[in-house]
Parts: C-alpha cells; sequence; structure tokens
C-alpha cells in the first residue's frame, strides 16, 4: 500500500509512452497482488484523481501497447465491486469498447478483461454496454477469432467468452440479443474446433448454462446444432472432465419439451446408460455424481410424453429395459431413478397393461421391503407412485391386489413423511377403485382408518387432506358396506366428508355428497350426531343458494337433502313421530333434529327458486324434495 501513492504520482509525471506503461504495468500488479484491501485501495484511487488521467489516456493514446496496459489495470480495479459503477459513470465502457477492434491482441484482451469485470452482476454497466450496441462487437470479436491461430488468440477467446457470460447472465434483454447475433453458433463453433482449449471450452458450456436458464435460450437451442454438439461431447475423451457440467445443462434444457423431444432422437440415453455403467461399482464421489446426475437426465427425458414413447419402444427400449434392471441395482440412487422411470413410462393403459405382465409389480415391492428411515423416503415415494399409475387401469386392479400391494403398503402407514403419506393414500384409492371385496377389507382396518382419519386433518399437507378425505367417500362408495360406513363414523370421519362437500375441486365436492348420501340412506341413525356437529345444515343450504354451484353439485345435493328428509328408522332405540315432514315410520331424537334443521334453514324458498332452475335434473330433484317441505306443511 505504501508504493501506490508513488506509482499514482509517477504515473501522472510521466511523459513518455514507455514510463507510462511501466507505471500501469506496476499498478495492475500491485492492485493484483493486495485483494483483500481491495476496498482501501479503490477509496485511494478515486480520491486521487487517477481514474480520470487514465480514462484520458484510454481515449487519446495512438499506442495499443499503452491502452492495452490501460485497460489491464481498469480490468484489475474493476474487480472491486465498490469502483465498477464509478467506472461506468466516468465513462470508461465506450473506449473500453472502441479498442475490440484492434489488431494488436493484447488489447482486446484486456478490455475483455476489463468490461467482463465493471458489468459482473452490475446492470448499470450492462446497460451502457448494451446502449453502445456492445453485443454485436463483441459476437463479432469471437466470430473473427474462431479460425485464427495467432500468438493470443487462444487467450483472448477464452476471455471474450467470459465477458460474454458476464455481460448476458440472467439479463434477459442482452441475452435476446445475444441470441439473435448468432451466439449459439459461434458457441458451437468453440466445443467442436477447440475442444482442446480446456479454459475455453469450460468458459463456453458455462455459458451455455446461463442461456439455457431463460425460455428463450431454450427455445433457441431446441433450434439449433449446439444440442446435439452437447450430447455428442458425453462421450469424448477430451471432454470427460466437463461431462458434470455437459449433463447439468442439458438437464436444465429438458425443462422445455420440444428439446425432450429432440433429446430423445439423438444418441443421448445410449450414452447415458454408457456413463452410468461405467461407473456402477465406484464408491468415489465423482462416479456417484455422474450416475445420479446421467439417471436423473434419463428419468427427465420420461416426463414428455413423446419422449416417453420414444425411450420406451413398446417394451423393447433400451432405456426401458435399463430402468427395469435399476430396480434390482446395488446403487440406491438407481433404484429411486428406475422406480421413477416405471412411474413414467406407466402413463397409459397399453403400458400398464405390459408392464404388469412383465412382472413389475413384484420388483417395486421388494422395494418396499425396508424399514422406513429419512434416507429411503425418496425410494419409497418412487415406488408407490409407480404402483399407484399401475393400479389406475381397471384390469390391472385384480392382478395388482393378487400380487399383495394392499398389505404392502399398509405397512407403510406409520411413516411421517407426508410425501410418502400421499401416495400411500393414492395407490390404496386406485386399488379399491371398482372393487368391493377389497374397500370392505380397507374399511375393515380400524387401525388404518385412524390413520386416515387423522390424516384428513394435516395442516402441513394440504395433498395430503384431499387425499384422506377422498379415500374415505371411495371406501364409502365402493364397498357400499355399512359395517364400512360405522367404522368410518367411529373414527371421527364424517366431519370431514361434510368439509369436502364446500371443496373448490367438482369432483371432490360430487364424491362427498355420493359418500354421505350413502351414509343417510344406510346407516343414518349411527352418523346423524355427527352430521349435526359438523353443521351438514349450513353446509347443503350454503350450496343450495350460490348462484354459481353448478348443475351437477346442485342435483346431488338436492338427493342428498331428500335422503335426509325420506329416511326412515323403524327399529330405533329413542323414536317419536316425524310430524314435521310427510315420512313413514319413526325417527330417533338426533334424525329428527337433523332434518328439523335443515327443514328450517330456510332451504324451502331456496328450493323454490331451483324449481325454475334451467337445467331439468335440478327442476325434477327440486320439486321432489319441495313437494315432502309442502306436504309436512300441510300435516302440521
Amino acid at each position: 500500500m505504501e508504493e501506490l501513492v508513488p506509482l499514482i504520482q509517477k504515473l501522472k509525471l510521466a511523459d513518455e509512452d514507455l514510463k507510462k506503461e511501466t507505471c500501469l504495468e506496476n499498478l495492475a500488479k500491485l492492485v493484483s497482488e493486495n485483494e483483500e484491501k481491495s476496498e482501501d485501495i479503490a477509496v485511494l484511487l478515486v480520491d486521487s484523481g487517477i481514474l480520470e488521467n487514465m480514462k484520458q489516456l484510454l481515449e487519446e493514446s495512438k499506442s495499443p501497447q499503452l491502452s492495452a496496459k490501460c485497460a489491464q489495470l481498469i480490468a484489475e480495479l474493476a474487480k472491486s465491486e465498490s469502483l465498477r459503477q464509478p467506472l461506468v459513470d466516468l465513462g470508461f465502457i465506450s473506449p473500453l469498447l472502441k479498442s475490440l477492434t484492434s489488431d494488436y491482441l493484447p488489447l482486446p484482451t484486456q478490455s475483455c478483461r476489463a468490461l467482463g469485470n465493471i458489468c459482473y452482476d452490475n446492470d448499470a454497466g450492462r446497460n451502457v454496454i448494451d446502449e453502445s450496441d456492445g453485443i454485436k462487437l463483441l459476437t463479432d470479436l469471437l466470430r473473427s477469432q474462431l479460425k485464427v491461430d495467432r500468438e493470443g488468440s487462444e487467450k483472448l477467446r477464452t476471455i471474450a467468452c467470459g465477458f460474454l457470460l458476464n455481460l448476458t447472465n440472467t439479463h434477459d434483454v442482452l441475452q435476446e440479443k445475444a441470441l439473435d447475433n448468432g451466439v449459439l453458433d459461434i458457441l458451437d463453433v468453440c466445443l467442436t474446433k477447440h475442444l482442446d482449449d480446456e479454459g475455453l471450452t469450460n468458459m463456453t458450456l458455462l455459458t451455455f448454462s446461463s442461456l439455457s436458464d431463460s425460455d428463450s435460450g431454450r427455445e433457441k437451442i431446441s433450434e439449433c446444432v449446439a444440442l446435439t454438439t452437447l450430447v455428442d461431447l458425453l462421450v469424448k475423451d477430451k471432454a470427460h472432465i466437463h461431462v458434470e457440467t455437459i449433463l447439468d445443462i442439458l438437464i436444465t434444457l429438458t425443462e422445455c419439451e420440444t428439446i425432450k423431444e429432440n433429446l430423445a432422437s439423438t444418441n443421448l440415453s445410449n450414452h447415458l446408460i454408457q456413463i452410468i455403467q461405467s461407473n456402477v461399482g465406484k464408491s468415489d464421489s465423482d462416479s456417484q455424481q455422474k450416475i445420479k446426475m446421467a439417471s436423473d437426465l434419463m428419468v427427465s427425458l420420461l416426463v414428455g410424453d413423446k419422449s416417453m414413447e420414444m425411450l420406451f419402444g413398446n417394451g423393447d427400449g433400451q432405456v426401458f429395459v435399463e430402468s427395469v434392471k435399476w430396480l434390482s441395482s446395488e446403487n440406491d440412487h438407481l433404484k429411486t431413478s428406475g422406480a421413477l422411470a416405471i412411474g413414467n413410462f406407466a402413463r397409459s393403459d397399453e403400458h400398464c397393461r405390459l408392464l404388469v405382465e412383465n412382472g413389475i409389480v413384484e420388483h417395486l415391492l421388494k422395494l418396499l421391503e425396508v424399514l422406513p428411515t429419512d434416507s429411503n423416503m425418496t425410494l419409497l415415494h418412487a415406488a408407490l407412485s409407480a404402483l399407484r399409475n399401475l393400479a389406475i387401469p381397471a384390469p390391472n386392479k385384480p392382478r395388482l391386489l393378487e400380487a399383495g400391494v394392499m398389505p404392502s403398503v399398509l405397512k407403510l402407514a406409520n411413516t411421517e413423511s407426508m410425501p410418502v403419506v400421499f401416495k400411500i393414500l393414492g395407490v390404496s384409492r386406485m386399488l379399491i377403485d371398482g372393487q368391493e371385496e377389497a374397500a370392505k377389507m380397507l374399511g375393515g382396518e380400524k387401525d388404518f382408518l385412524v390413520h386416515v382419519v387423522e390424516w384428513c386433518d394435516v395442516e402441513e399437507h394440504a395433498g395430503v387432506r384431499g387425499e384422506a378425505t377422498r379415500l374415505l367417500a371411495w371406501l364409502i362408495k365402493n364397498s357400499k358396506s355399512p359395517e364400512v360406513m360405522k367404522n368410518i363414523i367411529k373414527s371421527d370421519g364424517i366431519q370431514y366428508l361434510v368439509s369436502m362437500a364446500t371443496s373448490e375441486h367438482v369432483v371432490m365436492q360430487n364424491e362427498a355428497l355420493i359418500a354421505l348420501t350413502l351414509i343417510c340412506s344406510t346407516v343414518l341413525e349411527d352418523a346423524a350426531d355427527q352430521l349435526k356437529e359438523a353443521d351438514l345444515a349450513k353446509t347443503v343450504t350454503d350450496i343450495l343458494k350460490n348462484s354459481s354451484t353448478l348443475p351437477e353439485i346442485l342435483y346431488n345435493t338436492l338427493t342428498l337433502t331428500k335422503t335426509i328428509c325420506s329416511a326412515a328408522s323403524p327399529t330405533s332405540p329413542q323414536m317419536l313421530r316425524c310430524s314435521l315432514l310427510a315420512c313413514t315410520g319413526f325417527l330417533s331424537d338426533v334424525q329428527s333434529n337433523l332434518r328439523e334443521e335443515i327443514v328450517t334453514s330456510g332451504i324451502a324458498d331456496i328450493i323454490k327458486q331451483l324449481v325454475e332452475h334451467k337445467d331439468p335434473k335440478v327442476q325434477e330433484a327440486a320439486k321432489t324434495v319441495l313437494d315432502f317441505i309442502e306436504e309436512a306443511s300441510a300435516n302440521r
């Protein structure tokens, strides 16, 4: 630091270019060697007025050598965040950009360093470069150097590419302009013609990575040959140290559906299989990371519908064959990836049929034969996801039940992982769909029902809440069993079905209304207490008087209302004659009170309006319920 002031004075007093070059070089060296004191140096330099002298030198010098030394010092100074804005404000960007066209390669090299450092995480500097058409100047420079083999051209290419990265990174406008100026073709040539240059290759890949983060970047990449270049690099010996970077870029690119399809039609899947196979059995972190990234990328490809179909290959595709092998791998991540792959393949009824016929269910069940721990939750989640998809087609349900999927799933019910619980509920719901005996069996698992009802009230996972309540509704609908209904009532599950009747999802509303109707027509005496406590009367009236309620919801709500109003239980222990409605038989006190709540809630006026509803089914249902009420009123 003691040397800094004398050097500044020498530079100010120097009257020859050579002396100025020496001072600038010594200053640059001093700044570079004292990066930990960069902020102190920045303050001193600003106060000394040396920046103005440097600006003048850069603009007026006829010597490219002197300008290069000046740009070199600016590059060192711009490493300090506090100096970037002053350098912009003092107007350094314009002369630095003009220097990019110099034939004396050290000058554009150091100018690119300076500009790259100035615009690092500095939108003010980037915007000035943008206003000066800096993208075109930079891409023209890069393009001119791609086929040049002069001394210094290799260094210039790498530094210019670094400038491009700092200039465009996270800056949408400049990325668009770079793409419009053919930057992808430039980067492609960097990778194909200069792969031996490790520094340039690394910088090129980082720039690719930055561009792939934007939608417009991914769209442009999907249309250019650079995509195939990236894929081919995966198996080139010269690029082996860059494999993880390339995989990371490709994983990001697969967020674009078009790119998924394009990649599926290349040799990428074969390259990924090769990478995985060559690293399996190795315990070092680098090999494990390559396995993880390659298998993750494979699964990403399978998320796309067309790419999944291509890679499935009617059950003969190499990716499918390898995915099945992964299920039996000693590598936990490969097991998980295999299960995720199977889950993605199981997205059509035909695929599901083939998968079940090929014995995939048994492989998946083996994955569930573990003691649930934090380390294997992702694996369990993936296996359950695949089983859920396989259980969707009706012909598969009996086969999965015969294979023992239900008991295997129930063994996991004590887990505290909500994502896993979500899948447990999903598999269970799919298995009982249209399977009366399975629904009766599951509805008889009282301990499991206790869990399900608890999950209906889980605060931290809305998906679990919804899936648990839906499972209750499906148990009722598919079993049609009074015993199952009573088990749900004893587990305090009714309140959640009533709440589900006002869900924002129409499907769930209908499921709840149908389940409640079945309960009221079958075991109303047992359920009446809980229905009353859950304020069913208010729920019904709120649905019916809501002008935005869909006709199908209105119809099912009216059916529920009619069921409650017309239900009778002549064998109830406590009986009183229903004087409110024209109904036969006797009712328990609670049943009667429930009916009275509904009828005295102003529902008659609401239903009168529904008699005029434009939907004929709603009209008819409304008339039927209204007849009950009017006849009851006449008999009071």
